[in-house]
């Protein structure tokens, strides 16, 4: 008879973005009759926990360790507690304090640790500084999880040539109804934003940080015929960039053009209305927004770096361009903008692309057999 495992998720973030959903969309598909799944955070203060919040309303295994600071020595000794009081047979850590704090409570419980590893960011010396020292831990651990090929390589490529490093792509939940609903999200969307029926909008979401290139993008915006005014750019996120893109735009005399309306709730309804994403990214793992776009039947311009080539197929589902070229990527996004017809075929086998590749079924079963693995070689595995 085979005895349940605890499988805990660690993550110190108190909203819900990219790897936050792949974490909550993971645990909602977690075998019940073979894993107890948790989700375990940190309580900032009196900041609430948008995750956990999310992780409750889906009925999800969830706990929160208070914390004062990035490495606070009493939640450290909380959330060793906690492991013990779950009997968690398995630790997945997401980013660098997860990693830090899950390696020591691991070493203490003596218990396997599994990383999770998406990409780094190197935004200022501080995250530079965390980076270098998770890439420290995750040396330490059992296994690493790669969110794609590219990262996998970017990791050796730092040095770390561990045995254990898997790659399980990031997944994403279809909607049946999403391409049905495009048209009339459009009107919606356009009305609340002021943006003319009759334009064409391009969206670019995630961190307004150095990392994601959102500078070449305003280059580019700059570099389509001046005479031309039917194309919007919306640039969902917020980060530390926000303002000198602002002011970029603005000197570029493109700010009439560009909307930046911040972190949005409602983006999975601005990709539904929009009519090309464009990620100027000079490194990302497996950007989920990419697979959001597909998912919406929508096509993708993008820098060709990290994981983004094994998701847009150049000239299929989307156009790839080199990163930190500007001109390149202001012919691309005319390219597509100003024939519909090649942008409806590239967002429908982007659409068919996710559908048939990027599931969280086949996502969650890829990582049931990691977990075993590790529970295995180390000697962990009940009967």
């Amino acid at each position: 008879m085979n005895i349940k495992r605890t499988i805990v998720h660690l993550r110190a973030s108190n909203f819900v973005g990219g790897p936050e959903k792949q974490i909550i969309e993971h645990l909602k598909r977690l075998n019940q009759n073979r894993y107890n799944g948790w989700l375990v955070s940190f309580l900032e203060g009196r900041k609430e926990n948008e995750m956990l919040q999310v992780a409750r309303r889906e009925g999800l295994n969830n706990c929160a360790i208070p914390t004062a600071c990035p490495i606070d020595g009493r939640s450290l000794f909380k959330l060793l507690k906690l492991i013990r009081q779950l009997e968690a047979d398995l630790i997945c850590v997401h980013g660098y304090k997860a990693c830090v704090m899950g390696w020591w409570v691991g070493k203490k419980a003596n218990i396997p640790v599994l990383a999770f590893s998406r990409g780094d960011t190197g935004e200022n010396r501080k995250v530079v500084f965390y980076e270098w020292l998770e890439r420290r831990f995750l040396a330490k651990l059992e296994g690493i999880i790669a969110v794609s090929e590219g990262q996998k390589r970017l990791l050796e490529a730092k040095g770390l040539r561990k045995k254990n490093i898997w790659v399980v792509q990031n997944a994403i939940a279809i909607d049946a109804h999403a391409l049905e609903l495009s048209s009339e999200r459009k009107i919606e969307v356009f009305h609340q934003f002021g943006i003319p029926q009759a334009a064409k909008l391009v969206v670019s979401a995630g961190r307004l940080s150095p990392e994601k290139g959102h500078r070449y993008l305003l280059e580019a915006i700059a570099r389509l015929k001046k005479e031309e005014r039917k194309y919007y750019f919306m640039f969902c996120g917020e980060g530390p960039c926000r303002a000198d893109l602002e002011k970029q735009s603005e000197g570029l005399g493109i700010s009439d053009q560009c909307h930046f309306p911040g972190f949005s709730r409602a983006l999975p309804e601005i990709l539904s209305a929009m009519d090309l994403l464009v990620l100027p990214s000079l490194s990302e793992g497996l950007p989920n927004v990419v697979l959001e776009a597909f998912a919406s039947g929508k096509p993708v311009v993008a820098s060709a770096v990290g994981g983004v080539p094994e998701i847009v197929a150049n000239e299929v589902n989307g156009l790839l361009v080199p990163p930190q070229r500007p001109d390149l990527l202001s012919a691309a996004i005319d390219r597509i903008l100003s024939n519909p017809e090649l942008g409806k075929t590239m967002g429908l086998a982007g659409y068919s692309k996710v559908k048939s590749s990027f599931t969280f079924e086949a996502q969650t079963e890829q990582l049931e057999e990691r977990y075993n693995q590790i529970l295995s070689s180390s000697g962990g595995m009940k009967p």
